[in-house]
């Protein structure tokens, strides 16, 4: 259960189970558009590892996935989207990644410097952008009518 979030980019969740709270810090947001078909958040988690977790169209994400053998939920997970799709839902992939600490602080001064750029800043950044989200592991899938 999201238990709220304050000015300093803190995360609290509550385990509904057990009632303990865990603080995650919210390190960077990849933003939606319509050319990604997705977004991403990277956080620090309780134990201080980063993690990137993304959600996105299925077919940009099934791009983005890793090889290795953790994705074999993959399978499973496309009958049911193609089940929801068959039925006219809109569907989404939800994966996540751990990011090691040198390699985050390497793009997040690449993504600061993207950012800033007075030209094509929104290509730039974009292209750092797919430089974090790669090898990433199918975590679930989701389902929503989405009526005009």
């Amino acid at each position: 259960e999201f238990a709220g979030r304050d000015g300093e980019n803190k995360i609290t969740v509550k385990n509904n189970n057990n009632g303990e709270k865990y603080i995650y810090e919210l390190l960077s947001v990849q933003e939606f558009t319509s050319d990604r078909k997705r977004m991403s958040c990277i956080l620090r988690d309780p134990q201080n590892r980063i993690i990137l977790m993304c959600k996105g169209a299925d077919s940009v994400i099934e791009e983005r996935l890793s090889t290795e053998p953790e994705n074999l939920n993959f399978h499973e997970n496309l009958k049911d989207v193609d089940k929801y799709a068959c039925e006219g839902l809109r569907t989404l992939y939800l994966a996540e990644r751990y990011v090691e600490e040198e390699e985050f602080q390497t793009w997040f001064e690449k993504s600061k410097k993207a950012k800033l750029s007075l030209t094509n800043r929104e290509e730039e950044v974009a292209k750092i952008d797919e430089l974090i989200e790669i090898n990433l592991e199918l975590i679930g899938s989701t389902a929503i009518e989405d009526r005009l």
